[in-house]
Protein backbone atom coordinates (compact mmCIF):
# COMPACT_ATOMS: atom_id res chain seq x y z
CA UNK A 1 0.00 0.00 0.00
CA UNK A 2 1.00 3.13 -1.08
CA UNK A 3 1.61 6.30 1.86
CA UNK A 4 -1.06 8.13 -0.17
CA UNK A 5 -3.22 4.87 -0.01
CA UNK A 6 -2.60 4.66 3.52
CA UNK A 7 -3.32 8.23 4.77
CA UNK A 8 -6.55 8.06 2.76
CA UNK A 9 -7.47 4.88 4.71
CA UNK A 10 -6.82 5.86 7.60
CA UNK A 11 -8.71 9.66 7.24
CA UNK A 12 -11.67 7.64 5.56
CA UNK A 13 -14.16 8.19 7.76
CA UNK A 14 -13.43 11.84 7.66
CA UNK A 15 -13.38 11.97 4.22
CA UNK A 16 -16.48 10.01 3.51
CA UNK A 17 -18.34 11.69 6.74
CA UNK A 18 -19.87 14.48 4.57
CA UNK A 19 -21.33 12.53 1.58
CA UNK A 20 -24.64 11.71 1.32
CA UNK A 21 -26.16 8.45 0.78
CA UNK A 22 -28.49 5.65 1.49
CA UNK A 23 -27.38 4.20 4.48
CA UNK A 24 -27.77 0.30 6.00
CA UNK A 25 -30.73 0.56 8.10
CA UNK A 26 -29.66 -0.11 11.75
CA UNK A 27 -32.92 -1.70 13.13
CA UNK A 28 -33.06 -5.23 12.31
CA UNK A 29 -34.39 -6.64 9.00
CA UNK A 30 -38.26 -7.66 10.16
CA UNK A 31 -39.28 -4.33 10.98
CA UNK A 32 -39.00 -3.00 7.89
CA UNK A 33 -42.46 -2.42 6.78
CA UNK A 34 -43.51 -2.21 2.63
CA UNK A 35 -46.59 0.16 1.89
CA UNK A 36 -47.93 3.29 3.00
CA UNK A 37 -47.09 6.88 1.35
CA UNK A 38 -45.41 9.69 3.21
CA UNK A 39 -45.15 13.57 2.31
CA UNK A 40 -41.94 15.19 3.02
CA UNK A 41 -42.61 18.97 3.68
CA UNK A 42 -39.74 21.01 1.89
CA UNK A 43 -37.83 25.04 1.99
CA UNK A 44 -37.81 25.07 -1.58
CA UNK A 45 -39.74 24.37 -5.13
CA UNK A 46 -37.84 22.10 -7.18
CA UNK A 47 -36.68 23.75 -10.38
CA UNK A 48 -36.07 20.56 -12.17
CA UNK A 49 -33.82 18.07 -12.74
CA UNK A 50 -31.79 18.81 -16.30
CA UNK A 51 -28.13 19.80 -15.00
CA UNK A 52 -28.18 22.01 -18.35
CA UNK A 53 -31.36 23.84 -17.04
CA UNK A 54 -30.96 24.23 -13.74
CA UNK A 55 -26.79 24.45 -13.34
CA UNK A 56 -26.75 23.46 -9.91
CA UNK A 57 -29.40 21.80 -7.52
CA UNK A 58 -30.74 22.74 -4.48
CA UNK A 59 -31.15 21.05 -1.06
CA UNK A 60 -34.63 20.55 -1.77
CA UNK A 61 -34.00 19.15 -5.40
CA UNK A 62 -31.67 16.42 -3.90
CA UNK A 63 -34.23 14.64 -1.91
CA UNK A 64 -36.23 14.26 -5.38
CA UNK A 65 -32.48 13.57 -6.61
CA UNK A 66 -32.09 10.48 -4.03
CA UNK A 67 -35.36 8.93 -5.13
CA UNK A 68 -35.72 9.29 -8.47
CA UNK A 69 -32.38 8.56 -9.53
CA UNK A 70 -28.75 6.36 -8.39
CA UNK A 71 -25.29 6.89 -8.48
CA UNK A 72 -22.01 4.96 -8.52
CA UNK A 73 -21.24 4.69 -5.21
CA UNK A 74 -22.86 5.48 -1.83
CA UNK A 75 -21.52 5.26 1.89
CA UNK A 76 -21.97 2.24 4.41
CA UNK A 77 -22.58 2.68 8.10
CA UNK A 78 -19.04 2.99 8.66
CA UNK A 79 -18.82 5.83 6.38
CA UNK A 80 -16.74 4.20 3.66
CA UNK A 81 -17.91 4.01 -0.03
CA UNK A 82 -19.63 1.42 -0.97
CA UNK A 83 -21.37 -0.01 -4.13
CA UNK A 84 -24.27 1.36 -5.85
CA UNK A 85 -24.30 1.34 -9.44
CA UNK A 86 -20.89 0.34 -9.47
CA UNK A 87 -20.01 -2.58 -7.70
CA UNK A 88 -16.55 -2.30 -7.89
CA UNK A 89 -13.34 0.20 -8.70
CA UNK A 90 -9.76 0.28 -8.70
CA UNK A 91 -7.49 3.17 -9.19
CA UNK A 92 -3.77 3.89 -11.02
CA UNK A 93 -1.10 4.38 -8.15
CA UNK A 94 -0.66 8.14 -9.09
CA UNK A 95 -4.89 8.31 -8.34
CA UNK A 96 -5.21 9.62 -11.99
CA UNK A 97 -7.58 7.05 -13.49
CA UNK A 98 -10.24 5.18 -11.65
CA UNK A 99 -12.12 2.46 -12.83
CA UNK A 100 -15.10 1.22 -12.30
CA UNK A 101 -17.13 -1.64 -13.00
CA UNK A 102 -20.34 -1.21 -13.27
CA UNK A 103 -24.15 -3.53 -11.84
CA UNK A 104 -25.73 -5.52 -14.48
CA UNK A 105 -28.83 -5.81 -15.33
CA UNK A 106 -30.07 -2.44 -14.23
CA UNK A 107 -32.66 -0.51 -16.51
CA UNK A 108 -33.71 3.40 -16.72
CA UNK A 109 -37.18 3.98 -15.97
CA UNK A 110 -38.29 3.94 -19.61
CA UNK A 111 -36.74 0.62 -20.31
CA UNK A 112 -33.29 2.06 -21.33
CA UNK A 113 -30.33 -0.34 -20.25
CA UNK A 114 -28.13 1.72 -17.61
CA UNK A 115 -24.54 1.05 -18.90
CA UNK A 116 -20.97 2.51 -19.48
CA UNK A 117 -22.25 4.26 -22.65
CA UNK A 118 -25.39 5.61 -21.09
CA UNK A 119 -22.77 7.12 -17.93
CA UNK A 120 -20.47 8.71 -20.77
CA UNK A 121 -23.01 10.15 -22.43
CA UNK A 122 -24.49 11.87 -19.19
CA UNK A 123 -20.78 12.97 -18.51
CA UNK A 124 -20.35 14.43 -21.74
CA UNK A 125 -23.21 16.66 -22.28
CA UNK A 126 -22.15 18.30 -19.15
CA UNK A 127 -18.34 18.34 -19.84
CA UNK A 128 -19.86 19.88 -23.47
CA UNK A 129 -18.36 23.39 -24.03
CA UNK A 130 -21.07 23.95 -26.17
CA UNK A 131 -23.77 23.32 -23.79
CA UNK A 132 -22.25 26.18 -21.64
CA UNK A 133 -23.48 24.53 -18.12
CA UNK A 134 -22.52 25.98 -14.96
CA UNK A 135 -22.44 22.27 -13.74
CA UNK A 136 -18.93 21.96 -15.44
CA UNK A 137 -17.19 23.70 -13.19
CA UNK A 138 -17.56 20.90 -10.29
CA UNK A 139 -16.25 18.52 -12.89
CA UNK A 140 -13.21 20.36 -14.04
CA UNK A 141 -10.64 17.92 -12.59
CA UNK A 142 -12.33 15.26 -14.59
CA UNK A 143 -10.48 15.62 -18.24
CA UNK A 144 -12.46 12.37 -19.94
CA UNK A 145 -15.03 9.14 -19.25
CA UNK A 146 -14.21 6.43 -20.86
CA UNK A 147 -16.47 3.32 -21.77
CA UNK A 148 -13.98 0.34 -22.66
CA UNK A 149 -17.29 -1.91 -22.44
CA UNK A 150 -21.05 -2.25 -21.60
CA UNK A 151 -19.91 -2.65 -17.64
CA UNK A 152 -16.70 -0.20 -17.68
CA UNK A 153 -16.58 2.97 -17.12
CA UNK A 154 -13.24 5.21 -16.92
CA UNK A 155 -11.97 8.13 -15.16
CA UNK A 156 -9.13 10.22 -16.51
CA UNK A 157 -8.47 13.34 -14.01
CA UNK A 158 -6.48 16.06 -14.29
CA UNK A 159 -5.22 15.54 -11.14
CA UNK A 160 -4.93 12.93 -8.35
CA UNK A 161 -8.53 11.79 -6.60
CA UNK A 162 -7.45 10.41 -3.44
CA UNK A 163 -11.34 10.32 -2.44
CA UNK A 164 -13.19 9.96 -5.59
CA UNK A 165 -15.56 7.11 -4.76
CA UNK A 166 -16.50 8.96 -1.57
CA UNK A 167 -17.27 12.61 -3.61
CA UNK A 168 -19.28 11.00 -6.25
CA UNK A 169 -22.02 9.49 -3.40
CA UNK A 170 -23.50 12.66 -3.68
CA UNK A 171 -27.06 12.83 -5.50
CA UNK A 172 -26.14 16.62 -7.18
CA UNK A 173 -26.29 17.51 -10.62
CA UNK A 174 -22.86 15.88 -11.62
CA UNK A 175 -23.69 12.75 -10.02
CA UNK A 176 -27.16 11.16 -10.68
CA UNK A 177 -27.52 9.20 -13.80
CA UNK A 178 -30.59 10.31 -16.72
CA UNK A 179 -31.60 8.36 -19.19
CA UNK A 180 -30.15 9.26 -22.29
CA UNK A 181 -33.44 8.26 -24.17
CA UNK A 182 -35.37 10.37 -22.14
CA UNK A 183 -33.53 13.67 -22.43
CA UNK A 184 -33.03 12.91 -26.53
CA UNK A 185 -36.56 12.74 -26.54
CA UNK A 186 -38.13 14.88 -24.59
CA UNK A 187 -36.02 17.97 -25.15
CA UNK A 188 -36.94 21.12 -23.56
CA UNK A 189 -39.74 19.02 -21.35
CA UNK A 190 -37.33 16.75 -19.51
CA UNK A 191 -36.37 19.06 -16.83
CA UNK A 192 -39.66 18.52 -14.96
CA UNK A 193 -39.88 14.44 -16.58
CA UNK A 194 -36.77 13.16 -14.94
CA UNK A 195 -36.00 8.98 -15.67
CA UNK A 196 -33.12 7.67 -13.83
CA UNK A 197 -32.55 3.80 -12.00
CA UNK A 198 -33.95 5.09 -8.73
CA UNK A 199 -36.17 3.39 -6.43
CA UNK A 200 -39.37 5.86 -7.13
CA UNK A 201 -40.17 7.08 -10.83
CA UNK A 202 -42.30 10.49 -11.02
CA UNK A 203 -45.52 10.16 -11.46
CA UNK A 204 -46.99 13.64 -11.45
CA UNK A 205 -45.94 17.08 -10.81
CA UNK A 206 -47.63 20.45 -9.81
CA UNK A 207 -45.78 23.56 -9.83
CA UNK A 208 -46.27 24.96 -6.70
CA UNK A 209 -48.33 21.99 -5.15
CA UNK A 210 -46.75 19.06 -4.69
CA UNK A 211 -44.63 16.03 -6.70
CA UNK A 212 -45.36 12.92 -6.07
CA UNK A 213 -43.31 9.88 -6.70
CA UNK A 214 -44.57 6.01 -6.65
CA UNK A 215 -42.49 2.87 -6.13
CA UNK A 216 -40.41 1.58 -8.97
CA UNK A 217 -41.50 -2.27 -9.07
CA UNK A 218 -38.61 -2.91 -11.25
CA UNK A 219 -36.00 -1.58 -8.66
CA UNK A 220 -32.32 -3.60 -9.03
CA UNK A 221 -32.42 -3.72 -5.74
CA UNK A 222 -34.49 -6.25 -5.06
CA UNK A 223 -37.02 -5.71 -1.72
CA UNK A 224 -36.21 -2.40 -1.29
CA UNK A 225 -37.78 0.45 -1.30
CA UNK A 226 -40.64 -0.02 0.92
CA UNK A 227 -42.80 2.27 0.35
CA UNK A 228 -45.54 2.68 -2.04
CA UNK A 229 -45.24 6.46 -2.77
CA UNK A 230 -43.63 9.80 -1.34
CA UNK A 231 -45.33 13.43 -2.00
CA UNK A 232 -43.13 16.36 -2.01
CA UNK A 233 -44.40 19.39 -1.14
CA UNK A 234 -43.02 22.64 -1.46
CA UNK A 235 -43.75 24.45 2.23
CA UNK A 236 -40.84 27.92 2.80
CA UNK A 237 -42.95 28.69 5.49
CA UNK A 238 -41.28 27.38 8.58
CA UNK A 239 -44.00 27.83 10.69
CA UNK A 240 -46.17 26.38 8.24
CA UNK A 241 -43.98 23.04 7.66
CA UNK A 242 -43.97 22.82 11.74
CA UNK A 243 -48.22 22.78 11.45
CA UNK A 244 -48.24 20.35 8.89
CA UNK A 245 -46.04 17.65 10.65
CA UNK A 246 -48.10 19.09 14.34
CA UNK A 247 -50.79 17.78 11.60
CA UNK A 248 -50.26 14.75 10.74
CA UNK A 249 -50.12 16.47 6.81
CA UNK A 250 -46.29 15.83 6.46
CA UNK A 251 -44.11 13.03 7.91
CA UNK A 252 -41.26 14.55 8.22
CA UNK A 253 -39.83 18.34 7.37
CA UNK A 254 -36.40 20.27 6.92
CA UNK A 255 -35.59 22.36 9.56
CA UNK A 256 -32.48 24.16 10.63
CA UNK A 257 -31.36 26.73 13.64
CA UNK A 258 -33.26 29.46 12.73
CA UNK A 259 -36.40 27.52 14.09
CA UNK A 260 -35.17 26.82 17.22
CA UNK A 261 -38.60 26.96 19.06
CA UNK A 262 -39.62 24.13 16.57
CA UNK A 263 -37.12 22.44 17.69
CA UNK A 264 -37.12 22.35 20.80
CA UNK A 265 -40.96 21.64 20.72
CA UNK A 266 -40.62 18.55 18.93
CA UNK A 267 -37.71 17.65 21.39
CA UNK A 268 -40.77 17.49 24.16
CA UNK A 269 -43.44 15.76 21.38
CA UNK A 270 -43.19 11.76 21.86
CA UNK A 271 -44.73 11.51 18.88
CA UNK A 272 -41.70 13.61 17.17
CA UNK A 273 -38.59 12.59 16.26
CA UNK A 274 -35.70 14.92 16.14
CA UNK A 275 -32.52 14.15 13.38
CA UNK A 276 -29.14 16.14 13.69
CA UNK A 277 -26.14 16.12 12.22
CA UNK A 278 -22.99 18.22 12.40
CA UNK A 279 -21.57 18.33 9.11
CA UNK A 280 -18.57 20.43 7.49
CA UNK A 281 -18.99 23.67 6.05
CA UNK A 282 -21.05 26.78 6.85
CA UNK A 283 -23.45 29.29 6.50
CA UNK A 284 -21.76 32.26 4.41
CA UNK A 285 -22.31 35.51 2.61
CA UNK A 286 -20.21 36.84 -0.23
CA UNK A 287 -19.81 40.63 -1.43
CA UNK A 288 -19.66 41.36 -4.85
CA UNK A 289 -16.24 42.91 -5.17
CA UNK A 290 -16.92 44.63 -8.74
CA UNK A 291 -19.35 47.21 -7.24
CA UNK A 292 -19.17 49.88 -4.44
CA UNK A 293 -18.70 49.99 -1.61
CA UNK A 294 -17.34 46.02 -1.63
CA UNK A 295 -14.64 47.15 -4.25
CA UNK A 296 -13.01 48.66 -1.03
CA UNK A 297 -11.11 46.19 1.34
CA UNK A 298 -11.51 48.00 4.27
CA UNK A 299 -15.07 48.21 3.83
CA UNK A 300 -15.36 44.91 3.37
CA UNK A 301 -13.18 43.70 6.61
CA UNK A 302 -15.07 46.62 8.40
CA UNK A 303 -18.56 44.61 8.38
CA UNK A 304 -17.04 41.54 9.13
CA UNK A 305 -15.36 42.87 11.89
CA UNK A 306 -18.89 44.49 13.39
CA UNK A 307 -20.45 40.37 13.60
CA UNK A 308 -21.15 39.45 16.85
CA UNK A 309 -21.49 35.66 16.34
CA UNK A 310 -22.53 34.68 19.66
CA UNK A 311 -25.03 37.34 20.28
CA UNK A 312 -26.46 36.85 16.76
CA UNK A 313 -26.73 33.42 17.49
CA UNK A 314 -28.80 33.74 20.71
CA UNK A 315 -31.09 36.39 18.57
CA UNK A 316 -31.98 33.58 15.92
CA UNK A 317 -31.44 30.49 17.29
CA UNK A 318 -31.42 30.32 20.87
CA UNK A 319 -28.01 29.91 21.44
CA UNK A 320 -27.94 26.42 18.75
CA UNK A 321 -25.84 28.34 16.31
CA UNK A 322 -22.40 27.32 16.24
CA UNK A 323 -20.18 30.43 15.24
CA UNK A 324 -17.84 30.24 12.30
CA UNK A 325 -14.37 31.28 11.87
CA UNK A 326 -13.53 29.28 8.31
CA UNK A 327 -15.62 27.54 5.64
CA UNK A 328 -15.03 24.29 6.69
CA UNK A 329 -16.31 23.60 10.07
CA UNK A 330 -15.80 20.72 12.91
CA UNK A 331 -17.32 18.43 10.31
CA UNK A 332 -14.14 18.87 8.22
CA UNK A 333 -11.03 16.78 8.11
CA UNK A 334 -9.51 20.21 7.40
CA UNK A 335 -8.42 21.36 10.93
CA UNK A 336 -6.56 25.09 10.97
CA UNK A 337 -4.49 26.11 14.05
CA UNK A 338 -4.80 29.55 12.55
CA UNK A 339 -7.65 30.31 10.08
CA UNK A 340 -6.92 34.41 9.94
CA UNK A 341 -10.38 34.92 11.23
CA UNK A 342 -10.72 38.81 11.78
CA UNK A 343 -11.85 39.58 15.36
CA UNK A 344 -15.12 41.25 16.48
CA UNK A 345 -13.78 44.69 16.71
CA UNK A 346 -15.80 47.33 16.30
CA UNK A 347 -14.22 50.14 17.34
CA UNK A 348 -11.53 48.93 14.29
CA UNK A 349 -14.70 48.68 12.48
CA UNK A 350 -15.91 52.02 12.88
CA UNK A 351 -12.38 53.23 12.42
CA UNK A 352 -11.94 51.38 8.76
CA UNK A 353 -15.09 52.89 7.48
CA UNK A 354 -13.92 56.29 8.75
CA UNK A 355 -10.86 55.89 6.48
CA UNK A 356 -13.11 55.00 3.44
CA UNK A 357 -14.33 58.66 3.49
CA UNK A 358 -17.26 57.83 1.94
CA UNK A 359 -20.81 56.75 2.96
CA UNK A 360 -21.19 53.00 3.00
CA UNK A 361 -24.84 52.06 1.93
CA UNK A 362 -25.37 48.99 0.32
CA UNK A 363 -28.69 46.29 -0.82
CA UNK A 364 -28.26 42.53 1.19
CA UNK A 365 -30.68 40.27 -0.27
CA UNK A 366 -32.55 37.68 2.06
CA UNK A 367 -35.21 35.40 1.62
CA UNK A 368 -38.56 37.00 2.33
CA UNK A 369 -39.28 34.06 4.89
CA UNK A 370 -39.31 34.83 8.78
CA UNK A 371 -35.69 33.63 8.89
CA UNK A 372 -34.55 35.51 6.03
CA UNK A 373 -35.80 39.13 7.22
CA UNK A 374 -34.60 37.96 11.26
CA UNK A 375 -30.99 37.44 10.11
CA UNK A 376 -30.98 40.48 8.01
CA UNK A 377 -32.44 42.84 10.64
CA UNK A 378 -30.29 41.62 12.87
CA UNK A 379 -26.56 41.95 10.40
CA UNK A 380 -28.48 45.25 9.65
CA UNK A 381 -28.09 46.50 13.72
CA UNK A 382 -24.62 45.72 14.29
CA UNK A 383 -23.36 47.31 10.62
CA UNK A 384 -25.05 50.63 11.29
CA UNK A 385 -22.94 50.81 14.99
CA UNK A 386 -20.32 50.57 12.47
CA UNK A 387 -21.42 53.50 10.89
CA UNK A 388 -22.70 51.36 7.09
CA UNK A 389 -26.42 51.06 6.15
CA UNK A 390 -27.70 48.23 4.42
CA UNK A 391 -31.48 48.13 2.86
CA UNK A 392 -32.80 44.70 3.16
CA UNK A 393 -34.00 43.31 -0.27
CA UNK A 394 -36.45 40.67 0.27
CA UNK A 395 -36.56 38.13 -2.61
CA UNK A 396 -38.23 34.89 -3.30
CA UNK A 397 -36.17 31.93 -2.07
CA UNK A 398 -35.78 30.28 -5.61
CA UNK A 399 -34.32 33.79 -6.91
CA UNK A 400 -31.50 33.82 -4.78
CA UNK A 401 -29.36 31.24 -7.12
CA UNK A 402 -30.19 33.10 -10.05
CA UNK A 403 -29.70 36.79 -8.74
CA UNK A 404 -25.82 35.45 -7.70
CA UNK A 405 -25.35 33.36 -10.84
CA UNK A 406 -25.67 36.74 -12.79
CA UNK A 407 -24.32 39.07 -10.29
CA UNK A 408 -27.05 40.84 -9.50
CA UNK A 409 -26.73 41.55 -5.84
CA UNK A 410 -24.34 43.74 -3.72
CA UNK A 411 -24.23 41.25 -1.33
CA UNK A 412 -25.97 37.89 -1.20
CA UNK A 413 -26.59 35.04 1.06
CA UNK A 414 -24.85 31.71 -0.15
CA UNK A 415 -24.21 28.02 1.64
CA UNK A 416 -20.95 25.73 1.93
CA UNK A 417 -22.60 21.85 2.20
CA UNK A 418 -21.46 19.38 3.61
CA UNK A 419 -18.97 17.64 1.27
CA UNK A 420 -16.32 14.64 1.98
CA UNK A 421 -14.02 17.10 0.25
CA UNK A 422 -13.67 20.72 0.56
CA UNK A 423 -12.18 21.09 -3.35
CA UNK A 424 -14.84 20.91 -5.67
CA UNK A 425 -16.66 24.43 -3.57
CA UNK A 426 -13.64 25.65 -2.95
CA UNK A 427 -12.31 25.70 -6.24
CA UNK A 428 -15.91 26.60 -7.99
CA UNK A 429 -16.24 29.78 -5.39
CA UNK A 430 -13.07 30.85 -5.26
CA UNK A 431 -10.96 30.23 -8.46
CA UNK A 432 -10.80 33.00 -11.03
CA UNK A 433 -12.75 32.75 -13.75
CA UNK A 434 -15.19 30.21 -12.29
CA UNK A 435 -18.66 30.70 -13.48
CA UNK A 436 -19.70 30.24 -9.62
CA UNK A 437 -17.16 32.51 -8.26
CA UNK A 438 -19.84 35.14 -6.86
CA UNK A 439 -17.31 37.70 -5.30
CA UNK A 440 -15.96 38.38 -8.39
CA UNK A 441 -12.06 38.54 -6.95
CA UNK A 442 -9.31 37.27 -8.65
CA UNK A 443 -5.81 36.61 -6.80
CA UNK A 444 -3.14 34.50 -8.34
CA UNK A 445 -1.94 33.69 -4.79
CA UNK A 446 -5.07 32.22 -3.94
CA UNK A 447 -5.50 30.42 -7.40
CA UNK A 448 -1.88 28.55 -6.69
CA UNK A 449 -3.17 27.40 -3.39
CA UNK A 450 -6.47 25.99 -5.09
CA UNK A 451 -4.86 24.50 -7.68
CA UNK A 452 -2.02 23.13 -5.19
CA UNK A 453 -4.56 21.82 -2.90
CA UNK A 454 -6.35 19.09 -5.21
CA UNK A 455 -2.93 17.90 -7.13
CA UNK A 456 -1.19 16.81 -3.87
CA UNK A 457 -2.36 13.41 -2.14
CA UNK A 458 -1.08 14.37 0.98
CA UNK A 459 -3.20 15.16 3.55
CA UNK A 460 -0.64 17.31 5.91
CA UNK A 461 -0.11 19.59 2.38
CA UNK A 462 -3.78 19.78 1.86
CA UNK A 463 -4.70 21.00 4.99
CA UNK A 464 -1.66 23.63 4.99
CA UNK A 465 -2.84 24.62 1.82
CA UNK A 466 -6.87 24.84 2.84
CA UNK A 467 -5.86 26.86 5.90
CA UNK A 468 -3.34 29.10 3.84
CA UNK A 469 -6.62 29.28 1.53
CA UNK A 470 -9.08 30.43 4.92
CA UNK A 471 -6.28 33.16 5.94
CA UNK A 472 -6.45 34.94 2.58
CA UNK A 473 -10.21 34.67 1.98
CA UNK A 474 -10.55 36.32 5.81
CA UNK A 475 -7.89 38.62 5.30
CA UNK A 476 -9.28 40.18 1.76
CA UNK A 477 -12.94 39.80 3.28
CA UNK A 478 -14.14 38.24 0.10
CA UNK A 479 -16.96 36.21 1.79
CA UNK A 480 -17.79 35.38 5.28
CA UNK A 481 -19.22 32.84 7.47
CA UNK A 482 -21.10 33.60 10.06
CA UNK A 483 -22.03 29.55 11.69
CA UNK A 484 -21.26 26.31 10.78
CA UNK A 485 -23.93 23.83 9.65
CA UNK A 486 -25.83 21.89 11.60
CA UNK A 487 -28.58 19.69 9.61
CA UNK A 488 -31.66 19.28 11.74
CA UNK A 489 -35.27 17.39 9.96
CA UNK A 490 -38.48 16.91 12.15
CA UNK A 491 -40.37 13.36 11.66
CA UNK A 492 -43.38 11.73 12.95
CA UNK A 493 -41.96 8.52 15.67
CA UNK A 494 -43.67 6.56 12.97
CA UNK A 495 -40.98 7.27 10.24
CA UNK A 496 -38.27 4.46 10.15
CA UNK A 497 -35.21 3.78 8.60
CA UNK A 498 -33.86 7.67 7.95
CA UNK A 499 -30.23 7.80 7.40
CA UNK A 500 -27.81 10.67 9.20
CA UNK A 501 -28.40 14.15 7.28
CA UNK A 502 -25.40 14.51 5.06
CA UNK A 503 -24.91 17.09 2.94
CA UNK A 504 -28.34 18.78 4.07
CA UNK A 505 -30.64 16.09 2.61
CA UNK A 506 -33.68 15.23 3.35
CA UNK A 507 -33.38 11.08 2.20
CA UNK A 508 -36.43 9.04 2.07
CA UNK A 509 -35.65 7.08 -0.39
CA UNK A 510 -35.18 3.74 2.16
CA UNK A 511 -37.86 4.92 4.95
CA UNK A 512 -40.84 2.97 5.89
CA UNK A 513 -43.47 3.45 8.27
CA UNK A 514 -43.72 1.85 11.61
Amino acid sequence: MTKSAAAARKHAPIFLVAAFAILPLSEPAQAQKSGGSITVGQELEIAGFDPLKVGVYDTSTFTAAAAIFDTLTTLNEKGEAAPKLAVSWTHSDDYMTWTFKLREGVKFHDGTPFNAQAFKENFDRQKDPANKCRCAFYITNVKEVQAPDDTTVVYKLTDPSVNLPATITIQSQNNVIHSPTAWKTKGDDYNRNPVGTGPYILKSWTAGDRMVLEKNPNYWDKGRPYLDRIVLKPLPDAQSRFASLQSGEADIIWDDEADADNILKAQKDSKLTVHTYKGSGAQVYAFNTKVAPFDDVRVRQALVMAIDRPKMSQAISNGLSRPASNPYGEGSWVKCKDDGALPFDVEKAKALIKDYGKPVEFKMLVTATPRGRMIGQVLQQFWKRAGANMEIEQVDQATIPSRAFTRQFQMTPWRIVDLADPDPQMYANFRSGSPLALAGYSNPELDKLLDHARVTADLGQRTEDYCAISRLINKEAIWFWTFQNTYYALSSAKLKGFPKIYNSVIDVSMTWLE
